[in-house]
């Protein structure tokens, strides 16, 4: 496999756990960025890289030996970091949510169809062996049919407040649910229909949160219906308050003959429920972000046609984000067209 050089851009939490995974699969980071002097030296020291810069724009006309940029910052930086690494002909490995808006989007795919160069979006959740054992079981009628998977996901705050920020990350429906979203599509082998949400701001008079003149929407229900006849749900908040201790509900796959759910045992994998019988699945714990550095990596090398998520289906998954919000706003069901 040959060596690429990564310059990582943010070296915040998700920042992080990306460098944990290049490390994982061998490839060295070449340079790390972020405002932040305490956290940029901090992971720069962990990895033991020397070269540190506080801008962007600086390390990309500086670093000519870095071929592959990893954009891990807050959403509104993922247009104007992508659209340099373009125009310095570095691939892009990009976290999620691919964009704040459409037209964003857009002109990220522009500035990548320009450069000719490989760009993937970081929806690492999609890769762990588990998804495809469900959708192979799922296509196989082992389940039966209609599908119902649901779960949901219940928080505090966020400590990175930006998240809250209706023209940052724009709450949960916008930054956490494109996850679920990818997956009920991979395991269904189905294309969505129609999106009907309901949500409100629970945290809207949170001091915590004061400084955002425009909220996001942090606590929703979002369900989804499928080509397949198939639906996802999706329980979401971001606004318990401090101190909250509530258990959430894990991913549930039900169908007319067969549930599947996380297992609660300590040693993970899923529990297949089929009547009185119960079946224990296991899989191996795997590093998520390093399934995905090691597949953008196949995919720069030309040993994999498609990258791990493209642009596409970033702007795909996006869509569906913008039609919950819609449908929200608007009290309605939102069909789902592409545009």
């Amino acid at each position: 496999m040959a060596e690429h050089s990564i310059l990582l851009v943010g070296a915040g939490d998700m920042g992080t756990q990306h460098a944990k995974a290049w490390a994982a699969i061998g490839q060295p980071i070449a340079a790390i960025v972020d405002m932040d002097e305490a956290r940029l030296h901090r992971l720069s020291d962990t990895h033991a890289v020397d070269r540190r810069f506080t801008c962007y724009e600086d390390a990309m006309a500086e670093m000519h030996d870095a071929d592959i940029v990893d954009i891990c910052l807050p959403l509104a930086f993922h247009l104007p970091v992508t659209v340099q690494a373009c125009a310095a002909k570095k691939h892009v490995l990009c976290e999620k949510p691919l964009a704040r808006s459409l037209d964003e989007a857009d002109r990220m795919d522009q500035a990548v169809k320009a450069a000719g160069i490989k760009f993937a979006v970081g929806f690492q959740r999609n890769l762990p062996p588990w998804v495809n054992f469900l959708r192979q079981d799922v296509q196989a009628g082992h389940f039966g049919h209609p599908l119902l998977f649901t779960c949901d996901s219940m928080a505090e705050v966020r400590p990175k407040r930006f998240m809250h920020d209706r023209y940052g990350n724009n709450g949960p429906v916008v930054d956490l649910l494109q996850h679920y979203f990818l997956l009920w599509e991979t395991v269904f082998d189905a294309k969505p229909v129609d999106v009907a949400a309901f949500g409100f701001i629970a945290a809207h008079d949170r001091p915590e949160i004061a400084q955002f003149p425009e909220k996001a929407i942090d606590t929703a229900v979002v369900t989804i219906r499928y080509t397949s006849g198939d639906v996802g749900s999706v329980t979401v908040s971001w606004g318990l308050a401090a101190g909250s201790r509530i258990a959430e509900a894990p991913d549930r796959l039900i169908g007319p003959k067969r549930v599947a759910m996380p297992a609660a045992s300590p040693g993970g994998g899923w529990t297949l429920y089929e009547g009185a019988h119960e079946v224990h699945q296991p899989f191996p714990q795997v590093n998520a972000h390093a399934l995905q550095a090691q597949a953008f990596i196949d995919y720069v090398d030309g040993r994999r046609e498609e990258p791990p998520s493209s642009l596409a289906v970033g702007r795909h998954l996006l869509h569906l984000s913008l039609a919950a919000l819609r449908s929200i706003e608007t009290g309605r069901v939102v069909e789902i067209s592409e545009t």
